[in-house]
């Protein structure tokens, strides 16, 4: 189909078609490592999105509202997110499905591992929704489980409660969602370390 074709569609199809090509099942995140490449796909706009002007238009908005990006609460991956926001801040307002990725951090044990993540999801059922913390969460590591990690859940959720406000305002930006993140992981680990 050429693309003076897919201009003579109604919108509402070339939105239909726009939708299925950008839309992925796997979550969207940065700077992957090897064995994530099966699971997650790369922060990367997909390619009909440079096909011509019009079409980035149409199609961009749709690749943001559809799809899950995960968002790093730590230090190297952090900054990456952050300057993801900063990018992509005109895009802030219709995104409606983010996943914090927050480091397990151990109690004041020497030999306990950190070698893991807690993944918990905001969502928002339409763009004029308030963030909502969706209750399934992810164990994010092939370790096992720690005994305390439903506890820490708990506490991560209710610390993420109370810091999704500010995102939930119309012009919420990039600092907003940024300061977000910083404060759910800062409370967690004063948490543990308390």
């Amino acid at each position: 189909m050429s693309l003076s074709r897919l201009s003579a569609l109604p919108a509402e199809i070339r939105n239909a078609i726009y939708e299925y090509v950008v839309t992925t099942e796997q979550a969207v995140t940065f700077r992957l490592d090897a064995f994530q490449q099966e699971y997650y796909a790369p922060a990367v706009q997909p390619a009909l999105t440079r096909v011509s002007r019009k079409v980035r238009a149409e199609s961009l908005p749709l690749y943001y509202e559809c799809n899950e990006f995960v968002l790093h609460t730590e230090s190297p991956k952090a900054e990456d997110a952050w300057k993801w926001l900063r990018s992509n801040h005109m895009y802030l307002p219709i995104m409606r499905r983010l996943t914090l990725w927050i480091r397990y951090v151990p109690f004041a044990d020497p030999r306990a591992s950190s070698q893991g993540a807690i993944g918990i999801s905001i969502y928002r059922p339409t763009r004029a929704d308030t963030w909502r913390i969706d209750a399934d969460w992810k164990w994010i590591t092939v370790m096992r489980r720690p005994a305390e990690l439903n506890g820490d859940v708990k506490y991560i959720m209710k610390r993420l409660d109370e810091a999704l406000a500010p995102i939930s305002k119309d012009g919420a930006g990039p600092e907003d969602y940024i300061g977000m993140m910083g404060h759910v992981r800062l409370f967690y680990v004063q948490e543990k370390m308390s």
